[in-house]
């Protein structure tokens, strides 16, 4: 295994030298992450359920308004029958006749019809100028509502319901995330190399050859490419066909930009929840409370082209930039926050983003080119997975394309 970073775990990735250890990169384990669970318990990792962080408000122009003052609050902008529902249930309720469920209908031609802008699937079930743009406000799967494939919604959508139908908790590594693929890498021991940043592939006869930015060279009988589309962007992999060149060209990643907030003394109370979910430039706002006397985190989550405005600035400046922003809508907070840290994962080379977003058309132009293996050369992640998302769908890519290797050599 050769490994670019000098730490394992890619986008799974605590944030130990924060307080806290918030996490940077993978949240959550769902109840049907069934690999990387087990990956947990084999390797001695201890699961359990996240701290409840409570209530969470709202600010809808400007205007903060808790859960249950939603229906009637003037800063409400929907008409009924969605008015009772708030801006973070909105998407669900679109979704909620959802047309798949096998977990790889996605994938079927029946549905390609879905696999339009969300904007216009939302606007072909009655949602109002208004709703979309509450929709749009926090959009996890895309950079812009106009160019995220309904269809992808729909996906992550059956997803959830499939996770819920199990009636199990969602889970959390007591220590951090990074704890699971750290205790694959104890597993693995010597057969892992850190630092190795391959540059160059070529299929040579029987063999692959890789030269990594040393200008060593490595040898393989197969490989598997486990990177991000915009990491492999920058790899010079030589003989692939036109479809899956176009597909590494043009695939975007999800813009995620996190400022981790450290909570000296609790600003919240019965009526300023902890956590809020805002239409504006903050996007949403997590508490996860203390634990064993230390501070409590507080997450900013800032989705898509609303981390633009942040990327020119140093990770300190953006930090601070969010902080000032924080405290203008939370005045409760004021000289209660420090900063942290920042997480940006569109700045990340080795990622280029959070997760892969599909735009109108490319799921059948592009999943399947990005997933068939190529001569001698395998391809894994989540942009491959079949069936999940998320950590779960980088372990199930990782299985299909192992067992793809050992099928061509048997």
């Amino acid at each position: 295994v050769l490994e670019a970073r000098r730490r394992v775990g890619g986008r799974v990735h605590t944030l130990d030298d924060i307080p806290g250890h918030p996490e940077g990169g993978a949240n959550v384990v769902g109840p049907n992450y069934g690999r990387v669970i087990d990956a947990a318990r084999s390797g001695g990792v201890e699961l359990r359920r996240p701290a409840s962080a409570g209530a969470t408000g709202f600010v809808i122009r400007g205007q903060r308004v808790l859960a249950e003052d939603w229906p009637q609050s003037d800063a409400n902008p929907l008409a009924a029958p969605l008015r009772a529902l708030t801006p973070a249930r909105l998407l669900g309720a679109a979704l909620r006749d959802n047309p798949l469920k096998a977990s790889t209908d996605w994938q079927n031609p029946r549905f390609a019809g879905d696999d339009i802008a969300a904007d216009e699937y939302l606007k072909a079930r009655g949602f109002s100028p208004a709703a979309i743009r509450l929709v749009a406000a926090n959009n996890s799967y895309g950079n812009r509502i106009d160019d995220t494939s309904a269809l992808s919604l729909l996906r992550v959508g059956s997803n959830f319901a499939r996770a819920r139908a199990m009636g199990q908790p969602t889970l959390e590594a007591a220590s951090g995330n990074s704890r699971i693929p750290e205790a694959l890498y104890r597993e693995l021991g010597p057969r892992v190399s850190l630092g190795v940043d391959i540059q160059l592939v070529r299929q040579r006869g029987s063999e692959v050859q890789l030269i990594d930015s040393a200008g060593r060279e490595h040898r393989a009988n197969a490989v598997i490419l486990a990177l991000p589309v915009p990491a492999l962007r920058q790899m010079d992999i030589g003989d692939l066909d036109q479809r899956r060149r176009e597909a590494i060209a043009r695939l975007e990643y999800h813009k995620l930009t996190q400022v981790h907030l450290l909570v000296g003394e609790p600003y919240w109370n019965e009526s300023v929840p902890g956590s809020w979910w805002t239409d504006g430039p903050l996007g949403r706002l997590f508490l996860r409370p203390a634990a064993s006397g230390g501070p409590s985190n507080l997450t900013v989550w800032i989705n898509g082209d609303d981390c633009d405005r942040l990327a020119p600035m140093t990770a300190e400046e953006a930090g601070d930039a969010v902080l000032r922003e924080v405290e203008a809508m939370l005045p409760e907070a004021r000289g209660t926050l420090t900063l942290g840290g920042v997480k940006r994962w569109a700045n990340d080379p080795r990622a280029g983003g959070s997760w892969v977003v599909w735009s109108p058309g490319q799921i059948r132009r592009y999943f399947t080119a990005l997933q068939t293996p190529h001569g001698r050369l395998f391809f894994a992640g989540e942009h491959t997975a079949d069936a999940n998302p998320g950590m779960e769908g980088a372990m199930e890519s990782g299985e299909r394309a192992a067992l793809e290797v050992l099928r061509m050599f048997l």
